[in-house]
């Protein structure tokens, strides 16, 4: 189509019945968007070509940072490993078993003070989950992404948790068995599944291979 870029941005409806929709935009310019942070994307090795790969540093669960093994964050030369960001995978994403370990034992530390809902965790397959009865709310850590170049990308725990207020229940929504409809082979070791990116604006800059985003109501 000749576009230099094109962006997004993503809106909920898991707590309202509006009918907004989110927007896609094709551009033909060139140059930076007013207000972008921006990280360049990584060449992806032959085996994964396809995919948009983002060059991530490393991630912190609040302020703990977790220094997640490199290996696990750049792609191998087979297209396995690294990070790639895909607005068609649902939920919140998938994090290869290592990766999945390092930060739901974080989370698990940082959410001590709920109690875990076992029966909710056998219901859904998700975990962890927890069930907050007695306190007003729930408090969930943001998940950072630290990328190449300086850009952090904070995802509030709304986009990564399901979040049932009329239950009381909260599940971690990041999928580590590949139980998600979409198949991705070979395997990144994260997927930045589309709830990752609601209420955020997203750039895909083809002319100067970089990403490009913005946090904002959609």
């Amino acid at each position: 189509m000749g576009v230099k870029k094109f962006a997004y941005c993503l809106n909920s409806h898991d707590y309202d019945d509006t009918r907004n929709s989110g927007k896609l935009i094709l551009d033909y310019r060139d140059g930076k968007t007013k207000g972008l942070s921006y990280t360049p994307f990584l060449k992806s090795p032959p085996a994964s070509a396809f995919y948009y790969h983002l060059g991530v540093k490393d991630i912190k669960i609040g302020n703990k940072l977790l220094r997640i093994p490199s290996k696990y964050l750049a792609p191998g030369s087979d297209g396995r490993s690294g990070v790639i960001i895909d607005s068609g995978y649902g939920g919140a994403g998938y994090m290869t078993g290592p990766v999945f370990k390092i930060v739901t034992n974080e989370l698990k530390k940082q959410m001590s003070k709920y109690r875990r809902s076992l029966e909710a965790e056998t219901q859904t397959g998700l975990t962890p989950c927890y069930n907050f009865t007695g306190h007003k709310s729930i408090k969930i850590p943001p998940l950072i992404y630290q990328f190449r170049g300086g850009a952090n990308m904070v995802v509030p725990g709304k986009n990564y948790f399901g979040i049932s207020p009329q239950e009381s229940l909260a599940c971690f929504l990041m999928d580590t068995n590949g139980t998600n409809a979409l198949e991705i082979t070979p395997d990144p070791s994260i997927i930045l599944g589309n709830s990752q990116h609601v209420d955020y604006y997203v750039e895909y800059d083809l002319k100067n291979d970089r990403f490009g985003f913005r946090r904002q109501t959609c």
